[in-house]
């Protein structure tokens, strides 16, 4: 992603005009007809919508909409979600119905120039695109594929759409990118690199995809050495990058391409740009018709494949997710990720051995990395197998060709399965070894010196409580990490000390059984012994683990003892 997240608002704005969410009802839509007749069909759609189930919004609103073919509202809708749901052909005859009634429609416009676009009908998509009023996320996206169009269209001043966007700071990045690879593909070389080349050097903010274009114009320009020399800087910032290999190797191809091959790929691009910038807005609502349309162009695009099966993912279509991901070429920097991410939702999906097998035959097909062995790591934790994650976990260490910090949380994960599985000595040589590499992580601090004082290791109370209280300053909003810290003051005789903390923590995480158990047992030291058997409670009807599940009936039943006083130690 190259955009900042201040677009967010510009975004929102836009939501009526992207995904049509008017409140209206069933019989106000159906004054003119007889409701009974669809009415179903129409309720039913919106249920649909409201689960992003989109293939099923668009046949129960288009069946709605056979019995009232001109209301525009459901017009709306059904081009929305046969957009979302990738039925482009779909979309664009439904578009093509709502311009016959409302020619500005901005959805429907951008519909019908990307449809122009794909099949290089760069008058037609001008036109479209010129029925857009400049307003709100339209303000953006516009003059980006505007330009786009115009270079298709052969004009040398393309690049004069973007005037529109000059005086946004927020998207600056975005438009010199996109302005110098127009350029490029214009044949303006120099004002392409005076624009390009300030992004790649930024070390702020910089992203994987700048370094991918900046590095491919110098190589297609004849200048290798340029190219090699973007790589190696991006190489210290993202280490582990497989999109720099990938980079890589398209520099060091006999003949190097540009990033963009042609205009409608530059018009896939901002579409797909755009589409990144305001992914984490409304749960990818937003941003995923935004990238069903750089699909509709390039329907093999890697990176929007990507995009849009993490979109399905993050609103739980796994299924459909992986289809997307398995539509990305398994050899290529995006196709690793994509396997990574099919093997999680192979999991949630209950098809764990398939899972395993995917990432085993990963793990051994490229030896040289360990993020196939993290993630099966990951899911053996997941599925309460700690003494197989440590194991799985202590192959990826062997593959590291020395200790890096940023390796911190392999370590700190290896730690937990080593912890969970009851191997206490391993855990916490793996923990001190995760603050070596990163000395002030709060979920490591937090994780050790909780530990410590929750197995009685009462020679490192003092350790811990420093340990924690810095944990805490590092994250004040965090509930676990108020807890622990709790409850080292509870393990060392500071009941009283205790119990506002714990109530902080419970009020961040109310219904966590462990935290409401340590409410329960500060309020009985300092005497409060009617409110602590209500926490023991809550904390029972909170699902609480199986180990901690009799001990709170045991203190519901018959109270708690005095506590033994803490042995000092070294």
């Amino acid at each position: 992603m190259i955009f900042s997240h201040r677009l967010a608002p510009l975004a929102l704005t836009a939501a009526g005009a992207l995904v049509v969410l008017v409140a209206t009802s069933a019989p106000a839509i159906a004054a003119n007809g007889d409701p009974s007749s669809w009415s179903g069909s129409y309720l039913a759609g919106r249920h649909a919508e409201r689960q992003r189930d989109f293939g099923g919004a668009a046949a129960f609103l288009g069946q709605a909409l056979a019995h009232e073919p001109t209301n525009f509202e459901l017009l709306q809708r059904t081009h929305a979600a046969l957009l979302s749901e990738g039925r482009f052909d779909d979309a664009v005859a439904m578009a093509r119905r709502i311009v016959a009634q409302s020619s500005a429609n901005a959805a429907a416009n951008v519909t019908l120039a990307v449809d122009a676009v794909r099949t290089d009908r760069w008058d037609d998509a001008a036109k479209a695109l010129s029925e857009i009023p400049l307003q709100g996320f339209h303000r953006l996206i516009v003059p980006l594929v505007r330009a786009w169009v115009d270079a298709g269209r052969g004009r040398a001043d393309a690049i004069d759409q973007l005037k529109p966007l000059a005086d946004l700071a927020e998207v600056k990045t975005i438009v010199d990118f996109h302005a110098g690879l127009i350029h490029e593909r214009l044949g303006q070389v120099e004002a392409a690199e005076a624009l390009l080349r300030p992004l790649a050097e930024r070390e702020e903010r910089l992203a994987p995809r700048i370094v991918e274009a900046v590095a491919m114009f110098y190589a297609a320009h004849g200048r290798l050495d340029e190219a090699r020399a973007v790589v190696s800087r991006a190489r210290a910032v993202f280490p582990d990058s497989l999109s720099l290999e990938g980079v890589t190797n398209a520099i060091e191809a006999p003949k190097p391409a540009s990033f963009i091959a042609d205009a409608r790929a530059g018009v896939a691009a901002a579409l797909f740009d755009m589409a990144s910038a305001i992914r984490g807005e409304g749960d990818g609502l937003l941003s995923l018709p935004f990238g069903r349309y750089a699909l509709a162009i390039l329907p093999a695009d890697p990176a929007a494949l990507l995009l849009v099966g993490d979109i399905l993912d993050q609103q739980r279509q796994a299924d459909a997710a992986n289809a997307m991901f398995g539509r990305i070429p398994p050899n290529t920097a995006i196709g690793w990720s994509a396997r990574l991410r099919m093997a999680e939702n192979l999991h949630q999906l209950t098809r764990t051995p398939e899972a395993v097998t995917l990432l085993e035959a990963m793990a051994e097909e490229r030896p040289d990395r360990v993020d196939a062995l993290i993630t099966l790591g990951a899911l053996k934790r997941v599925q309460e197998k700690y003494a197989e994650a440590a194991q799985v976990y202590d192959r990826a260490v062997a593959r590291l060709p020395g200790r890096e910090g940023r390796h911190w949380s392999l370590f700190y994960a290896r730690g937990i399965a080593y912890e969970r599985s009851k191997q206490w000595p391993k855990a916490e040589a793996d923990f001190l070894a995760a603050l070596e590499l990163q000395p002030e992580q709060p979920d490591v601090l937090n994780y050790l010196a909780y530990s410590w004082v929750d197995q009685g290791h009462a020679e490192k109370y003092d350790r811990a409580l420093k340990m924690l209280e810095r944990a805490v300053e590092l994250r004040p909003n965090s509930g676990h990490i108020i807890d622990s810290l709790a409850w080292a003051l509870f393990r060392l005789g500071r009941h009283a000390d205790s119990v506002p903390l714990l109530e902080r923590a419970v009020e961040l995480l109310p219904t966590e059984a462990v935290i409401l158990d340590h409410l329960g047992d500060a309020y009985w030291q300092v005497g409060r012994r009617a409110e602590a058997r209500y926490q023991w409670k809550r904390a029972l009807d909170s699902k609480p683990e199986a180990d901690l599940k009799p001990e709170l009936e045991k203190k519901l039943r018959d109270g708690m003892a005095p506590p033994t006083p803490p042995t000092r130690g070294g």
